[in-house]
């Protein structure tokens, strides 16, 4: 895996896909056991992740549609 620093608060990463899929499991599991918890962190944390998972579907949508019509 390699991260380089864009600009500020912006990174590019380069991850094999299963070094990728290992990041958003760990985050989508990460979002469950907080969502879960018997005392739950503040929305705003929970709102950010779940924004963060949500636009990483879309994208990932994007890409396999992206493969099937170039494809």
């Amino acid at each position: 895996m390699r991260i380089e620093r864009a600009r500020e608060n912006v990174f590019t990463v380069t991850a094999t896909s299963q070094e990728l899929s290992a990041l958003v499991a760990a985050a989508r599991m990460a979002y469950e056991a907080m969502r879960s918890a018997p005392e739950p962190p503040p929305t705003v944390v929970l709102d950010s992740l779940e924004r963060v998972l949500s636009d990483f579907d879309r994208a990932r949508g994007r890409l396999d549609e992206g493969s099937r019509e170039g494809g």
